[in-house]
């Protein structure tokens, strides 16, 4: 499937009906139990075609068939807007790649209007002045403690670019460090694919006692999650850019990862996606407990891509699933370790007694 055929396809999820349940309190604490709402914007943009055509961007486009009609359109040259967010400690995802978004304000009308003014905050895009809006990808519930407690609600919404020159983009350099564009045929590249090592120390439940918490980092060692490696060198034209060393994980990764599935659904089986442990028999109990459930639910691509739930809720349940299976893979390898280990040590003392 081509890029043209993917946004079509989400275009037309437009008229499925689905509703964004309403936050309980958009701005309000997490601690009152309230579900906050984000929203990020997905935007793409496509260099012209061949030299001498005719470059119509002008024109006001209100719909993908007459955007994709225009012969400077290169379905072939698709390029996805990232930022790197700025290094600061009160931000839980400091200094990673992501997309342009933010938490809903209590002002805001709809996660939509979230994902524009966010935009327009961060990056300095107007999105109702350069871009079309095309639809929804999954939704998809944020989550602490392994999926042990819901924090956020997040939604995504893909733009186009509807002009061939470039938009200006002016970065909030206390949110964001970088934005750059990235083109999708480097971020679907099977080569790009890697795990990003993340200490335990930084993912543990914090409020479980210090002896448990020790226990979960010698069975787990370090988590492995599914990440995409960065391209340091990118083209636009004659002009070259580069870019430090960066790889995109965690919810920009499942993002990207829910595009490309649409994009190219028979290459979904070559991407990672779940994060696992470092060390090896937690891994393969983990494994061996989520098989069955990931392959129910990602071997599906009309499961796992797009299912609206009738019941207003959010999609993107694979993880959290997931890290109940892991949690009992930890459980499971640690009394199997800590048995053995009390066997050895028996064996050990009988053999000494004798």
């Amino acid at each position: 499937m081509s890029v043209q055929s993917a946004l079509l396809e989400i275009s037309s999820r437009r008229e499925l009906g689905l509703r964004t349940p309403e936050p309980n309190n958009p701005a309000g604490s997490v601690a009152s139990g309230a579900i906050r709402h984000s929203a990020v914007a997905l935007i793409l943009r496509f260099k012209s075609g061949k030299e001498g055509t005719h470059l119509t961007g002008d024109l006001k486009v209100t719909n993908l068939e007459e955007f994709f009609a225009q012969d400077w359109v290169d379905d072939r040259n698709a390029e996805i807007l990232f930022i790197k967010r700025s290094t600061r400690e009160a931000d839980r995802w400091s200094g990673q790649v992501a997309l342009p978004g933010g938490r809903r304000d209590i002002e805001d009308e709809s996660d939509l209007v979230t994902a524009k003014r966010e935009t327009l905050e961060e990056v300095g895009l107007d999105l109702d002045q350069y871009a079309l809006y095309v639809g929804p990808l999954n939704q998809r519930y944020v989550t602490i403690h392994w999926g042990g407690r819901i924090i956020m609600i997040l939604c995504t919404y893909v733009f186009v670019i509807t002009t061939p020159a470039p938009v200006p983009l002016t970065s909030q350099t206390s949110e964001v460090a970088l934005a750059f564009w990235c083109p999708i045929a480097a971020v679907a590249n099977p080569e790009a694919q890697c795990r990003f090592v993340k200490p335990i120390d930084s993912v543990a439940n914090q409020a479980l006692i210090r002896p448990i918490r020790e226990l979960v980092k010698w069975c787990v060692g370090s988590l492995l999650f599914a990440g995409i490696r960065m391209p340091e060198t990118i083209a636009y034209g004659e002009e070259m850019t580069t870019y430090p060393s960066m790889i995109m994980w965690g919810l920009t990764h499942s993002i990207v990862t829910d595009l490309l599935d649409i994009i190219s659904p028979h290459t979904k089986d070559l991407r990672p996606r779940l994060p696992i442990a470092s060390q090896w028999d937690t891994r393969l109990v983990s494994e061996l407990l989520g098989k069955s459930y990931f392959e129910k639910t990602v071997g599906h691509p009309q499961q796992s891509i797009w299912k609206p739930q009738l019941d207003g809720k959010s999609v993107g349940y694979i993880i959290d699933r997931y890290y109940t299976r892991f949690k009992i893979a930890v459980t499971t390898v640690a009394i199997l370790r800590c048995s053995i280990g009390s066997a050895i040590a028996i064996t050990i003392m009988a053999r000494l007694r004798k």
